[in-house]
């Protein structure tokens, strides 16, 4: 059946190409799946960079959008060190 989805060719360098089929197969999924699993973690932190790129092209200062990254990355880690080694 076919997809309704955009697609979006790529052309990878041979080491990312070899990462990349490796991690797939590890998983049992297709590249391309994997790619798009990588790109969905990725789609917050992509929109704040659009974000932030688009008041630099809007002649605005980028500093809050900047510092919003930059405190939401920070918390994640946070969030991260803490799942891992408790709070106790």
């Amino acid at each position: 059946m076919p997809t309704a989805k955009p697609r979006l060719n790529l052309s990878l360098d041979p080491e990312m190409n070899d990462l990349i089929a490796e991690l797939a197969a590890l998983q049992g999924i297709p590249k391309a799946t994997l790619v798009v699993q990588y790109l969905e973690v990725m789609r917050p932190h992509m929109i704040e960079i659009r974000d932030a790129i688009r008041m630099v092209n809007e002649k605005k200062d980028p500093s809050p959008q900047l510092r919003k990254m930059l405190l939401d990355g920070q918390q994640e880690l946070f969030d991260v060190i803490r799942k891992e080694f408790g709070d106790d």
